[in-house]
């Protein structure tokens, strides 16, 4: 069973599914107004593929707030 990663920080979520067996492809969503001064990158996806392969959607995010 492949564990939830939804809201993780990218690295961190590929980390743990490797850490479970799982090869893992990403795909990257880049939003038409673009995020200014963009600073994480988080999970917003994810889905098994089977075969212990997962598929997570990434997407950036300003965290950092001045």
């Amino acid at each position: 069973m492949m564990p939830c990663v939804i809201g993780m920080d990218a690295d961190e979520a590929k980390a743990m599914l490797y850490a479970n067996g799982f090869s893992v492809s990403c795909v990257e969503y880049v939003s038409r107004r673009g995020i200014e001064d963009a600073d994480s990158t988080r999970v917003i996806r994810q889905r098994e593929l089977g075969d212990q392969c997962a598929e997570i959607t990434v997407s950036h995010f300003k965290t950092q707030v001045s």
